[in-house]
């Protein structure tokens, strides 16, 4: 056979054959292995954030940041009382949304934060870094702040672009919405219609809570899009909690909330064991309107055997598309309703203290002793205002 070590040209054809087919897998399997590294690392380096984050479920101690990503890679909070940061928090979980293309919204919990406090953050994931925002972690019983109310924006963005640049300007720490956010829960429908420019400035900067309307509905999108704070309710879907001297129920009303329900029943024990100074409802239908829509069985039940008796002082609504202020048994319902939506006409019954036909939104100022309410249209024009004292 000769010497094999000299001449590989004797050695018959199968042997060969084997010895380089061995060698060129060992090859192939390294070549395959480095590829698919470097096809791993290139797709984390390229997973990109597609949204300005923004905040949700703020207490005195921590908040969310919600941040869309065309990713599940996790993404990092840098945040800190300076522009140095100096702290770090992870994706505790990614909630994939209904787009075409895959889109994963991120949810990162900041801890141990000092209350009534400016804080600066900003979002990473991979290359891809967002801008440099910062917020406000909710005060202590004391201490005054500003909050601003709107719902139904939906499809009327020219509108609702300069209702979000109005409650900018006022300065507010935190924000309540009533619901009707979009037209639909569609993923077009919420990029389209409230994730728009002016809006993602002020939620990126001022956490919001939101009571779930009959047009985005407590659909897969809605629960992508926002997180709830923790609360004795067990669940997303309706909550409470505390702010400053303000004891806040949010009810969703597009699932069952009257006697006898779970919603109405954690409504009775919630406002009953509150000893906050002050306690609003929100919610998107209204108990009382005249006009649009009208008045909602469920809801004036709960007013009747649980706000009523346990002393509830306002209770914030939209679902009608108007602004109406009416007086019940010494609670002021205030219906808020067109941040945007097409407008209704209301009509005037023996509660209505007063109301217009005008898209809307509303800045409280909140202390210990006084609650200031203003209502304005998108022009700035003041519509109504209140003050409940202690």
């Amino acid at each position: 056979m000769g010497d094999v070590n000299g001449d590989w040209s004797e050695l018959p054809r199968c042997c060969v054959w084997k010895s380089n087919n061995f060698a060129t897998k060992r090859i192939l399997m390294k070549y395959l292995v480095s590829i698919l590294l470097f096809t791993a690392i290139q797709v984390q380096l390229c997973a990109k954030i597609i949204m300005t984050p923004y905040l949700q479920a703020v207490t005195t101690t921590s908040v969310y940041v919600l941040v869309e990503c065309d990713k599940p890679d996790t993404v990092n909070i840098l945040y800190g009382l300076t522009p140095a940061y100096g702290l770090i928090a992870k994706t505790e979980a990614a909630v994939l949304t209904t787009a075409k293309t895959p889109t994963w919204v991120h949810r990162i919990l900041l801890q141990g934060l000092t209350p009534a406090s400016k804080y600066y953050y900003q979002a990473t994931q991979g290359k891809s870094i967002s801008k440099v925002a910062v917020f406000s972690t909710a005060v202590t019983r004391g201490m005054p702040f500003r909050m601003v109310w709107m719902a139904d924006c939906r499809t009327g963005t020219d509108v609702f672009a300069r209702i979000s640049g109005d409650m900018a300007a006022a300065g507010p720490v935190v924000a309540l919405y009533g619901g009707d956010l979009c037209h639909s829960s569609k993923y077009k429908s919420w990029k389209a219609e409230f994730f728009i420019k002016e809006q993602l400035n002020v939620a990126s900067q001022v956490p919001f809570f939101n009571s779930t309307g009959n047009h985005e509905g407590w659909e897969h999108n809605t629960r992508a899009f926002t997180q709830g704070p923790e609360s004795a309710s067990g669940t997303q879907e309706y909550y409470s909690f505390d702010y400053g001297d303000l004891h806040v129920l949010c009810l969703n009303t597009m699932l069952p909330h009257g006697p006898g329900t779970p919603q109405f029943e954690f409504a009775v024990k919630d406002l009953a064991q509150s000893r906050q100074t002050w306690k609003i409802v929100i919610s998107h239908v209204p108990a009382y309107c005249s006009g649009g829509h009208g008045e909602e069985t469920d809801m004036v039940a709960m007013t009747r055997e649980i706000f009523e008796p346990d002393k509830v002082d306002l209770v914030l609504t939209g679902h009608s598309h108007f602004f109406q202020h009416n007086l019940v048994n010494g609670i002021h319902h205030m219906v808020i309703g067109s941040a945007g939506a097409p407008l209704h006409k209301p009509k005037k019954a023996a509660y209505t203290v007063a109301q217009a036909r005008e898209h809307n939104f509303a800045v409280i100022d909140v202390s210990a002793l006084k609650i200031k309410i203003a209502v304005y249209n998108e022009d700035m024009k003041l519509l109504d205002s209140l003050e409940l004292a202690k």
